[in-house]
């Protein structure tokens, strides 16, 4: 078995109410072209419950290393990692791949993307593929 996995955020319509992150960015959140679709997206039930960490001897990674990465490509990037297809209807909104040998998880997202995105993709780094 390969010592790297691959996870992925729900495939959904980017959904974002402004508040982007800080410094990740290269356009206002008003400017973006999925501007439009961001104020009527209603994130998933996984997305909307308290998240309780696994104890620490249950977790794909104990204590990983997390990097993340808020790429201009992200919806393309995470495509290409997970297999989900950009179409006009849906995407892989982020992603999350680690590596147990090192003890590393790299999440990554669309320069413009939503805290619970971001969660979202950190909890994989614990958990693994808790919805898939």
């Amino acid at each position: 078995m390969s010592q790297q996995r691959w996870c992925t955020g729900a495939a959904m319509v980017l959904a974002l109410g402004g508040a982007g992150l800080v410094g990740a960015q290269s356009l206002a959140p008003q400017d973006h072209p999925d501007a439009a679709l961001l104020r009527r997206f209603a994130p998933p039930a996984v997305d909307r419950t308290r998240f309780e960490p696994l104890p620490t001897d249950q977790r794909v990674l104990q204590t990983p290393r997390v990097k993340f990465l808020a790429r201009q490509d992200g919806y393309d990037y995470c495509s290409r990692i997970t297999g989900i297809p950009v179409s006009a209807v849906s995407r892989p909104m982020a992603c999350a791949f680690w590596n147990l040998r090192r003890n590393e998880c790299k999440v990554v997202t669309p320069e413009l993307t939503a805290y619970n995105y971001v969660g979202h993709e950190l909890r994989h780094c614990f958990e693994g593929a808790f919805h898939d």
